[in-house]
């Protein structure tokens, strides 16, 4: 009978083309590994390798069984991850989203998940777009909340919201007033690059560039200047950092958010409740921060901004 512990070798294999190696990666003996592979291809009924002083190579018939095998390993993963439920609940949800919404968006999930699906457990990571999207085609997570979704006949996509985006700096509330060498330009998705590109063509590369708005906050923290932040975490950084100030006249930075599912798993019950509760998760926050950034700007806007000579050079 075919198992995961054979196609597993099988798949290390092809990545190693060493039996040696293999067997370190995979913490057993040689052999171990020889054997595995002769009871795959008398299962298989097809040599899968050519062994020879170099290593291994697959035959023709181990390229066909290559595909097979990473599905049938994603299966077995699949199954064992819907299967097994810690103690205390019925089922297991399993969602990753985008690095920038880290800290309350986060905690706002994990809340509605709470009181809407007691029951169930929540796996909940974040990572990049690309990774995100490799994770829902290997059905790996059940369900992804990101920035740049690529487009896959397999994959479910659904434009959510928006995350706005502001420039702060610890140095000034002007524009005219941001320098190049202590802005922190930010690589958030390509579609943010783009945006920035379009309406800040001056300010294209800074002093530094970072891919995540966590890294930019600590920056700030840390060295000063300017950088593009989430707009819903801005009034909270102020409290630590009372020099941060959003920069009045810098445009508004809008990165769109899709959340996506596997075609033949959203309709499933526990995956459709998911999504639901994520809808609800967004529509809420985008009410929160529209009229909290309606009082942060206007309270900015009413704050007296004294001017020195340098600045009417």
């Amino acid at each position: 009978m075919l198992s995961n512990e054979l196609v597993e070798t099988f798949l290390d294999l092809t990545k190693t083309l060493n039996f040696n190696q293999s067997a370190d990666r995979l913490n057993v003996s040689q052999s171990t590994i020889s054997s595995r592979i002769r009871v795959l291809e008398e299962q298989m009924g097809a040599d899968l390798f050519t062994r020879g002083r170099s290593g291994a190579k697959l035959t023709p018939a181990g390229e066909r069984f290559q595909a097979h095998a990473h599905e049938l390993y994603n299966a077995w993963a699949r199954a064992m991850r819907d299967v097994s439920v810690a103690e205390g609940f019925e089922a297991s949800l399993y969602v990753s989203a985008q690095l920038s919404l880290l800290g309350s968006d986060f905690y706002a999930l994990i809340e509605a998940f709470d009181q809407r699906m007691p029951k169930v457990f929540l796996k909940l990571e974040a990572d990049y777009s690309a990774q995100i999207m490799r994770d829902l085609s290997a059905g790996e997570i059940d369900i992804g909340i990101l920035f740049s979704p690529s487009w896959s006949p397999d994959l479910y996509i659904e434009p959510l919201s928006a995350l706005n985006f502001r420039m702060v700096s610890t140095l000034t509330d002007q524009m005219d007033d941001v320098s190049k060498d202590s802005y922190i330009y930010a690589s958030y998705s390509p579609l943010f690059e783009r945006f920035h590109r379009d309406l800040l063509p001056g300010l294209t590369r800074g002093a530094m560039t970072v891919g995540y708005e966590g890294l930019s906050i600590e920056l700030l923290k840390r060295r000063g200047g300017a950088a593009y932040l989430p707009e819903g975490q801005i009034a909270a950084l102020q409290h630590d950092m009372p020099t941060l100030r959003i920069v009045k006249d810098a445009p508004l930075i809008q990165q769109p958010l899709y959340v996506a599912a596997h075609v033949r798993r959203r309709h499933r019950q526990l995956v459709a409740a998911g999504l639901n509760t994520i809808r609800a998760v967004a529509g809420a926050a985008q009410e929160t921060v529209a009229g909290a950034a309606q009082e942060t700007v206007a309270g900015a806007a009413q704050e007296p901004h004294e001017r020195t000579t340098e600045d009417h050079r």
